[in-house]
């Protein structure tokens, strides 16, 4: 410690590549950091992506959650998720060999569990916990069932994700994530490991109060992006671009459906399990779609430049999306579904436009809207750099998480 701000940081979390929005955020925050004279450790789970790590001997074995196999490697599988031995021991290995001042947990679940947070309690190292997601009131993480948005789950009864088999329509993996999530509840392991959690929205905040985690404990924190490498552009492209995961709560399908029908260009960048799915629902419809794949963030903000807007289709509550706040910040404006934080972000009318989720028609009359009024486009896309300039800049942003930091270590040093 130095002025009472941690030195050593030890970000931790399942992947460390720039797998989604939670990695992103996990390593500018750590830019962030480093910037001011913060050096940051990281401790993950193996992975041929990962970025080159110092600390990377002490990372657990690699997993496949995804496609866990039969019988017995299932059942380890299982059985790490909710509580892995490999993770207490490596991470207790990394902190003998670098100690830290702090922890900043992100995503932690399955790949790493809760079993991390033991090792961190008994040397009295300060916990922060960015919720990127529900999991700890839902036990399918988003708050969806069948595509649904769900919120029976929240105040903890999680049976309800066995009974409308949430995970995936099977009811093994239900009755799996569903148990997980209520032992680490019963046991208390993320209330009683974690001292302060830092939730990107208001909307996630609500939620976890609701879900029994207190409010005192929780700072709203909006993600950030750094407007010095960020030039805006206001001139108004021609096409429409969705950047993220290709999979089923992120809405690219609605999408594709709006545009269908109508001279719209559309351009997805990005990757993911639906990726051969919903180029065949483009071929289908006739829409102009061009898919971009996984482009460097570099290259994928020159996408967004040139575009008309952004579009986030989410079928689920998204939460603090960077995607938002980097479209406004290239002064571009933002057509999202009226979900989770995103009324937060975007104010309809002024730096973008909100349509119901799962809402094909209301989407392609949003799209129309500012297809057919470049004028109208450029004004919402300079209100949403102002705002950007306001709300999301770094220095914001530090000076946010360093009241967080130093709380949690006032929560730590009065349970010592």
């Amino acid at each position: 410690m130095r002025n009472g701000f941690p030195q050593r940081v030890l970000m931790v979390n399942k992947f460390c590549f720039g797998r989604g929005g939670a990695e992103h955020y996990m390593f500018r925050l750590a830019d962030l950091l480093e910037a001011r004279g913060v050096e940051s450790l990281y401790f993950a789970s193996r992975h041929p992506s990962n970025r080159p790590c110092a600390q990377e001997r002490f990372f657990v074995s690699e997993s496949d959650f995804e496609h866990p196999g039969p019988g017995l490697a299932r059942a380890r599988l299982a059985g790490r998720a909710v509580y892995s031995l490999e993770a207490r021991r490596r991470i207790s290995s990394l902190l003998e060999a670098e100690p830290v001042d702090l922890a900043h947990l992100h995503n932690v679940y399955h790949h790493l569990s809760p079993s991390i947070l033991e090792p961190l309690h008994r040397r009295g190292i300060p916990v922060v916990m960015t919720v990127h997601d529900y999991k700890l009131v839902c036990p399918v993480y988003l708050l969806l069932s069948n595509g649904e948005i769900c919120e029976r789950c929240v105040g903890g009864h999680f049976s309800n994700a066995v009974r409308h088999r949430c995970n995936r329509g099977s009811l093994a993996g239900s009755a799996l994530v569903a148990g997980e999530t209520w032992l680490h509840r019963r046991l208390g392991l993320y209330l009683k490991g974690v001292d302060v959690f830092v939730a990107p929205s208001g909307f996630i905040r609500d939620k976890l109060v609701a879900g029994g985690y207190p409010a005192e404990r929780i700072r709203v924190v909006p993600n950030f992006v750094d407007l010095n490498t960020v030039r805006p552009s206001f001139a108004p492209g021609s096409a429409f671009v969705y950047v993220g995961r290709l999979v089923r709560e992120k809405g690219v399908d609605v999408l594709i459906d709006a545009a269908a029908g109508t001279d719209l260009s559309i351009t997805i960048v990005g990757d993911g399990p639906l990726r051969g799915e919903l180029k065949a629902q483009a071929r289908r419809s006739g829409a102009d779609v061009e898919f971009r794949g996984y482009l460097e963030p570099e290259v994928a903000a020159e996408v967004v430049a040139a575009s008309r807007a952004v579009v986030l289709p989410a079928r689920w509550h998204e939460n603090g999306p960077l995607a938002v706040i980097e479209a406004m910040a290239a002064g571009k404006p933002a057509i999202a579904s009226r979900t989770g934080g995103l009324p937060e972000l975007i104010e309809d009318g002024e730096n973008g436009l909100l349509v119901p989720p799962n809402d094909p028609g209301a989407l392609r009359a949003a799209l129309l809207r500012l297809a057919g009024s470049p004028e109208e486009a450029e004004r919402m896309g300079r209100e949403g750099r102002a705002r950007a300039e306001r709300r999301h800049a770094p220095e914001a942003h530090y000076a946010a998480v360093a009241e967080a930091y130093a709380q949690a270590t006032e929560v730590r040093a009065a349970c010592a």
